[in-house]
């Protein structure tokens, strides 16, 4: 009598979401995310060219991607007002 065989079962790694980011002065993949959530405030700074800067919108189910969208839209948005 012939046995069955099992089916292996193959598992996906489940995906991370990064820990360094990318820095939109210089380019390099460099950008750290210092998140303190007790006292309301996240620091961002590139290691590479050196740009700091502090995000002020940080609550308890903030994570560092949020706080990597607040710096890009801040960014930008003091790009813009500098060329007009």
């Amino acid at each position: 009598m012939g046995r069955r065989r099992r089916q292996k079962v193959r598992r996906r790694p489940q995906k991370r979401i990064p820990d360094v980011y990318p820095c939109p002065s210089c380019g390099n993949t460099a950008i750290k995310i210092e998140l303190n959530r007790s006292d309301g405030v996240a620091g961002v700074r590139c290691g590479s060219c050196g740009l700091e800067m502090v995000v002020d919108e940080v609550n308890p189910l903030t994570e560092a991607v949020d706080i990597y969208g607040a710096f890009i839209d801040r960014f930008y948005e003091s790009r813009s007002a500098e060329s007009t």
